[in-house]
């Protein structure tokens, strides 16, 4: 039988349909699924022989479910940050092609880890070398999507406004996708799953991208892509078709409520309401979308009833700040307070990345019935005090160190703090050690240098 566990004393956010929040709450695991939810006095007495965790003090809720990763780009942190520009067109810093699959599965050994530790119990991660880059998320034990990154244009072009297509690369990036979805899709009772992943619609030809499209719905799995991305990406694509980049994939049938389109930061009013009419899910990346300058027009695609999900990219994969960014920017933007809250930002972190995934029957709420994938975070942090409002504290004063506990599927992988995985002091070593190497193999970096490569 399998074993069950009450989690007793929290205050629950359950980001259920009726948003309720249970203090003094319980939630009743069995195996990996949640049996039971309501108050402690309540539900306690009805499972005597079940192991109690004691979790007064602490906020029980929903894992985060990130909805874009590229876990292995780690490598570029705090070097490329400054460079300008998406660092996959660079030929001069070591990623994407520059690396091999070891050097891939380590870095996002390491990016996994530290989503995990800060509180995604799900990511959706795209990026080359993906059958190693797998292997490195099942073993860190994270709940992961996965898919190829599938293009047919020169990427270390497109830096220069050039794009050169290549049918062959086209064709071999999406098999190796095709493999991985057969090889590792519903690894682990489903804890890993697998996507399509078109780079974007300027970057994959619209060939491709019906190919694309074929797989996943022969496959019965979802899409991936970087859309309105970039002021040249829309140039490009208007380009080959006449067209915006929304309207080009509505053409391509791509567009639907399977695909996931991260940032959706160059958009017209009209790629707005076909981004709402199909459903699609808008991954909104505000932290690194306001590294780049730029911020997608996310109260106009919420008021048109877009669905909004949260994402870090390649930035820390922090996402209580990513939260916090979401409300704070788009309000700036806006000029007004009013037109997004903080359990709007916890909505988008939580249920919405669950029906992105077509997963809200087992993902994003506290409900009877669903996978136990859940965050404790401690409510006595000096920062939190005093706390009012739980999710207003969390989404406005919140720290990734304020988390205490991940559990995912039913198991604790992280407990006070501690990942139990595997070793973190392993994985940053092994990390640090692979990247001094790669950034002195691809660009004569030493780690003394500074990042204008001039020695400090």
């Amino acid at each position: 039988m399998p074993e069950t566990t009450i989690i007793t004393g929290a205050t629950v956010v359950t980001v259920d349909p009726d948003r309720s929040v249970i203090r003094d709450g319980a939630v009743v695991i069995e195996g990996a699924r949640i049996i039971a939810v309501g108050k402690a006095a309540d539900v306690e007495p009805r499972y005597p022989g079940a192991e109690r965790i004691d979790a007064k003090g602490q906020l029980l809720l929903p894992g985060f479910i990130n909805l874009h990763v590229h876990c292995a780009i780690n490598v570029t942190r705090g070097i490329g940050d400054d460079m300008g520009g998406a660092p996959i067109y660079r030929r001069d810093i070591p990623q994407g092609v520059m690396m091999s699959a070891e050097d891939t599965r380590i870095m996002s050994k390491l990016g996994a880890t530290q989503a995990m530790a800060l509180g995604s119990t799900t990511i959706v991660e795209n990026y080359i070398h993906s059958r190693a880059n797998v292997e490195a998320l099942a073993e860190v034990g994270i709940r992961a999507v996965v898919s190829e990154r599938v293009h047919d244009a020169d990427l270390f072009s497109v830096r220069y406004g050039s794009y050169t297509y290549d049918e062959e690369r086209g064709r071999r990036l999406l098999a190796e996708n095709e493999e991985l979805i057969r090889e590792w899709h519903g690894y682990d009772g489903g804890r890993i799953t697998c996507q399509v992943g078109p780079h974007g619609p300027d970057t994959a030809s619209p060939d491709l991208l019906r190919r694309a499209r074929a797989l996943a719905d022969e496959t019965g799995v979802g899409i991936f892509m970087h859309v309105g991305q970039s002021a040249g990406e829309l140039a490009q694509v208007r380009q080959m078709t006449g067209r915006s980049s929304v309207q080009h994939l509505a053409d391509l049938g791509v567009l639907g409520q399977d695909l996931i389109a991260g940032h959706c930061a160059f958009l017209d009013d009209r790629d707005a309401e076909l981004l709402a009419e199909s459903r699609t899910t808008v991954c909104h990346l505000p932290t690194v979308n306001a590294k780049s300058g730029w911020m997608a027009p996310i109260p106009e695609l919420r008021h048109l009833g877009a669905r909004v999900g949260l994402g870090t990219d390649n930035m820390v994969h922090d996402m209580i700040e990513t939260m916090r960014f979401a409300v704070c920017i788009n309000r700036a933007n806006e000029g007004t307070a009013e037109n997004i809250k903080a359990m709007d930002a916890l909505e988008m972190a939580t249920i919405v990345g669950a029906r992105a995934l077509g997963r809200e029957a087992d993902l994003g709420s506290i409900e009877e019935g669903k996978l136990a994938d859940l965050l404790l975070i401690d409510l006595d942090r000096i920062n939190l005090a005093p706390v009012l409002d739980p999710i207003a504290s969390l989404v406005y004063a919140g720290q990734a160190a304020d988390i205490h506990s991940v559990m995912i599927g039913g198991k604790f992988t992280v407990r006070d703090r501690r990942v139990l995985t595997l070793d973190p002091a392993e994985v940053v070593s092994e990390a640090q050690d692979r990247a001094e190497r790669l950034w002195a193999d691809v660009a004569g970096w030493q780690p003394i240098d500074g990042a204008t490569g001039t020695r400090c």
